[in-house]
């Protein structure tokens, strides 16, 4: 059963990352910023922080030693989650992985995530139990990774599109159009100690 106090004090700090991004997209916008652009390896686009919020309480995100954000973008994902568990945000795209560490900073979570710029791919994200990945590609890319170390964990996939071919399918939420899907290796769920640095 969960702790009404710790759920409430969850829930405070999670209307401050509402409010933030909120304001942040806001300003954005104003500045005739988009909330979706090109990056060196990909497309970004940005995510709602409830949606992200009502999918990580309802699958008990905290149950996960450390989640690794794939593409992390502004950071908004690495935010919400480590509300719950310790969390490693990677991008690529300088600006917007300053975004998001920025947003950990003014919202008090930089001791709960860390963020790295840089490419995933040379990155040690076996070292996770938990991966999310908000797909603008097919993901063999990933999985041929994650095969090749042999990992055992959860992969969360943002978005009804681009499943991967490998993993085994374990769950899907909705909230409103958005959707997330769970996947485990064929053999089930490990638990990895922490490994990444920033």
């Amino acid at each position: 059963m969960r702790n009404p106090d710790s759920e409430r004090s969850r829930t405070r700090r999670f209307l401050s990352i509402l409010r933030h991004y909120r304001s942040q997209y806001a300003a954005w916008e104003a500045s005739g910023q988009r909330l979706y652009r090109e990056t060196v390896l990909g497309a970004w686009a940005s995510s709602r922080p409830e949606h992200l919020y009502y999918f990580f309480r309802g699958i008990d995100l905290s149950r996960f030693k450390l989640l690794v954000d794939l593409g992390c973008g502004d950071g908004v994902v690495a935010c919400v989650a480590s509300l719950f568990t310790h969390v490693v945000g990677i991008e690529i795209d300088a600006d917007l992985c300053r975004a998001g560490r920025d947003a950990s900073v003014v919202l008090g979570l930089e001791s709960r995530v860390d963020f790295i710029c840089g490419d995933f791919t040379s990155q040690q994200i076996t070292k996770a139990d938990c991966l999310f990945v908000y797909p603008d590609k097919p993901l063999a890319r990933l999985e041929a990774i994650l095969t090749e170390a042999a990992w055992r964990g959860t992969l969360l996939v943002y978005g009804p599109h681009l499943p991967p071919e490998r993993l085994k399918l374990w769950d899907r939420r909705s909230c409103g159009r958005e959707r997330l899907v769970m996947y485990t290796t064929p053999s089930g769920s490990g638990r990895s100690a922490p490994g990444l640095r920033p």
